[in-house]
């Protein structure tokens, strides 16, 4: 079973069909497009971190995720 939103992530990567077990690769796609990867990556990488200074209490605009979990602007 995948963490929450794991199924999305791995969706923006390219894995598009549904299996009994989860997803894979559209028939006819040999690799996952490398730019793409790059740039979900990235993202990853950043909410990591800003997640971490939050936690630390160390966030400079902890407000901002307030406002994401409210509902507000993103």
């Amino acid at each position: 079973s995948l963490p929450q939103g794991g199924r999305g992530v791995l969706r923006l990567l390219g894995y598009t069909e549904e299996t009994g077990e989860g997803l894979s690769f559209p028939p006819g796609v040999g690799a996952p497009h490398g730019p793409r990867v790059a740039a979900v990556t990235a993202d990853v990488l950043l909410l990591r971190a800003e997640l971490d200074l939050l936690l630390a209490n160390q966030h400079p605009n902890p407000q901002f995720f307030t406002e994401i979990l409210a509902g507000g602007a993103e």
